[in-house]
């Protein structure tokens, strides 16, 4: 009996060429169900609120399936502070974005 091709391991670069077409697929590929079906709604959010909003957590949802490796994340930092900062830095992202868009 043939093993399925699909049951093995899902290699980071094919699961960022599967996110890539559709985003939140490459993270479902490797087993994180909740992670993916987040991306997909919030990528989907991000193109409806804004294109460039949407474009930009794509790009996020891409590294995050590009580099996930095991319990490491994209985001995981050291300490506190980092992860304050990293945070903060987004929001403020997001906050410019929206306010750019409703002025103009």
């Amino acid at each position: 009996m043939q093993k399925n091709p699909v049951d093995g391991y899902i290699d980071n670069s094919l699961a960022a060429i599967f996110t890539m077409m559709l985003p939140g697929l490459g993270q479902m590929l490797k087993e994180r169900i909740i992670p993916g079906i987040i991306w997909a709604l919030l990528v989907g959010g991000g193109y409806l609120l804004n294109g460039w909003l949407g474009l930009m957590f794509h790009v996020l949802c891409i590294l995050d399936a590009a580099f996930w490796g095991g319990l490491t994340h994209l985001f995981t930092t050291t300490s506190v502070p980092k992860k304050c900062s990293l945070f903060l830095g987004l929001s403020a992202l997001l906050v410019y974005t929206c306010l750019r868009t409703a002025l103009f």
